[in-house]
């Protein structure tokens, strides 16, 4: 009994470690090109915020807008690529028909749920909606404004709707997959035989695209709206504003679970929905933008959100303006007045002089990014490239190099995120555990160093440290301070790099270094099957006669795989041919070694040949032997 029990497990393993190589090897496709679209929208976007802020010229405008544009195509499509790809891995037999049906399924569903919500436009030329159960559109506003700004997104141009990026792909993609594989080979009467086979997917893909758009449409509000909620109540928790001991105390809590749910996040997309209460309502704090007439500040204005109170500031800061009394009155009754922001006295006038960021925790916040994503995710990087055998290290510091690059430069980390949450899911909450300090001490430490587009370098230079140590009204406040001799910058903007160098880069690479190390995690450069793969082989296979006759090798490696009887499906990766057999007895390795193999491998029902960098060329040649297309 206990046998018969060790062998069922032994099959589920087997069984499971067959899919998750068929999901690493499917979603390779879209993760290659991350790292290009990643430096593309990364430059774009930063200098691109940063053109239009210090008015750089409209030529340079355009130009970064090219760009980031550009490179936010595949970023914008994820959902629709890893639908395609994980179709693609998963399908038994004509997998580019699997692919296609899985876009048209993706589609379709993105297009319901925008058509659910019943759009028209009113009276006033305002587009709103007819059926809005959960009340998501704020205001029954279509468009994505007021408290729930970023619940809703355009989607290969289909708008507004619910973006479920990535993890929206990848259910989509493996639901076509099944269907797919049921379905392919389907027999109608012979009056509908046109539709029948093949043209017999994409049609029933089609209907599962409506049906998954109606369920989206009525589920995937609650999640978004308990995310938001969620954040919301962070920011509550935090007491915004407030210089009590505790509210410090439990600030510092919840800034640390903001870093750790939005980082949790960002892989399904969903973190914008959950950042969305700090970086655009009350939550993430509150300041009085001047207004001026005749040169003088009469009066204030209101502005919520951190993202929009740092870029109103940056318009202030570093300038002062003489200030009516009424104006200095509504400072003083409501307790805004900071001794960075210098209120002074010159003969019968009075002045302002703006000099500080604001110190509300929402751009604290903002401000926790950039330690993690150009210290922390590079450093986890270098320790996956290290971890990495070394038959296959440059290979993997070719791809993750860049990915390194991206995350530094741009703060793009989705190319270092997707290179190992699929094969070692649990470093992602290692990341995020971790990354949370990050947010604690830029709270704690009262960092206000804004994002531009996102936490990269780029970023970090001009929405950090120039606007940190520019050139400010130099006075002298209070107990004869000067603020320009602030060691961290008047927005505290060094404190990131210290605290990212000495602590958080750190705590990530021997983290990743210790897990992937003790428990054989299969990153990047780290599985079996390249074991075998050395520089000879490589050599031997680009040397090889170019006149060999490829039909009879084809048909040595058929024999040494059992025959055409014995093979069930046949797949290849970036070294191997792999392939399903259904006697994994009439496996003959010698046959197989004498085509220029370097190793077998083999696994229940799975054999895996190791050929090298050709064996792309190999495995098409043996389908084709086999009729397989």
């Amino acid at each position: 009994m206990k046998i018969l029990k060790n062998e069922k497990l032994k099959g589920f393993a087997t069984k499971t470690n067959s899919k998750v190589q068929n999901l690493s090897r499917a979603i390779v496709f879209p993760i290659a090109v991350l790292p290009v679209a990643g430096i593309m929208l990364g430059v774009g976007g930063g200098f691109l915020a940063a053109a239009q802020t210090n008015n750089w010229g409209n030529g340079w405008v355009d130009f970064f807008q090219i760009l980031k544009s550009i490179g936010n195509i595949v970023f914008s499509m994820l959902g629709i690529l890893f639908a395609s790809s994980i179709a693609f891995g998963f399908a038994k037999k004509s997998r580019g028909v699997a692919a296609v049906s899985a876009m048209i399924a993706f589609m379709v569903m993105t297009v319901t749920v925008s058509a659910l919500f019943i759009p028209h436009t009113n009276s006033a030329g305002e587009a709103v909606v007819t059926f809005d159960p959960w009340k998501i559109t704020g205001e029954n506003k279509l468009i994505s404004v007021g408290s729930n700004k970023g619940m809703l997104s355009t989607v290969m141009g289909i708008g507004p709707t619910m973006d479920l990026s990535v993890l929206g792909g990848i259910l989509v993609g493996w639901l076509t997959a099944v269907l797919h594989n049921k379905t392919y080979n389907i027999k109608v009467p012979r009056m509908l035989s046109f539709f029948g086979g093949e043209r017999f997917v994409p049609i029933a893909a089609f209907f599962m695209g409506i049906g998954l758009g109606i369920i989206v449409f009525f589920i995937w509000p609650m999640i978004m709206l308990a995310l938001f909620h969620i954040g919301a109540g962070l920011g509550t928790w935090m007491n915004v504003g407030s210089k009590e001991e505790y509210a410090r105390t439990s600030g510092g809590i919840a800034a640390y679970l903001f870093g750790v749910f939005e980082q949790l996040l960002i892989p399904t997309g969903l973190h914008h929905v959950f950042y969305t209460p700090f970086w655009f309502t009350s939550v993430g704090g509150e300041w009085y933008a001047p207004v001026i007439e005749s040169g003088v500040i009469t009066s204030w204005n209101i502005t919520t959100g951190a993202y929009t109170i740092f870029f109103e500031q940056m318009n202030w800061v570093g300038q002062q303006y003489q200030i009516s009394e009424g104006a200095i009155q509504f400072l003083q009754d409501n307790n805004l007045t900071s001794y960075l922001d210098l209120i002074y006295k010159s003969g019968d006038q009075s002045f302002i002089a703006f000099n500080h960021y604001t110190t509300e925790v929402g751009t604290g916040f903002m401000s926790g990014r950039f330690a993690v994503y150009n210290y922390g995710l590079p450093a986890a990087g270098l320790a996956m490239i290290m971890l990495a055998k070394p038959e296959n290290r440059r290979q993997v510091a070719g791809i993750l190099g860049s990915a390194i690059v991206t995350s530094m430069a741009t703060g793009i980390i989705e190319p270092l995120i997707f290179s190992f949450i699929f094969v070692a899911p649990m470093l992602l909450g290692v990341h995020a555990l971790i990354g949370g300090f990050s947010y604690l001490l830029a709270y704690l430490l009262n960092v206000q160093a804004g994002n531009g587009f996102t936490a990269g370098m780029i970023d970090y230079i001009f929405f950090g440290l120039i606007p940190g140590y520019s050139t400010g009204v130099n006075i002298i406040g209070e107990s004869g301070k000067n603020i320009f001799g602030m060691f961290a910058g008047r927005n505290g903007a060094l404190w990131i790099m210290i605290y990212g160098i000495l602590l958080i880069a750190p705590a990530y690479f021997f983290s990743f270094w210790g897990l992937i190390k003790f428990k054989d995690l299969k990153t990047p450069g780290r599985t079996n099957d390249e074991n075998d793969l050395s520089l000879e082989m490589a050599k031997k296979s680009l040397t090889k006669n170019k006149k060999q006759n490829i039909s009879s090798e084809t048909d040595l490696i058929i024999e040494g795989l059992g025959g055409k009887e014995n093979i069930i499906e046949v797949k290849n990766c970036a070294s191997r041919l792999r392939v399903d057999v259904i006697n994994i007895n009439y496996i003959n390795e010698e046959k197989l070694k004498k085509t220029g193999a370097a190793g077998v491998i083999k696994k229940g029902t799975n054999v895996q040949v190791i050929y090298g960098p050709h064996v792309q060329y190999i495995a098409f040649d043996v389908k084709e032997r086999l009729g397989v297309k």
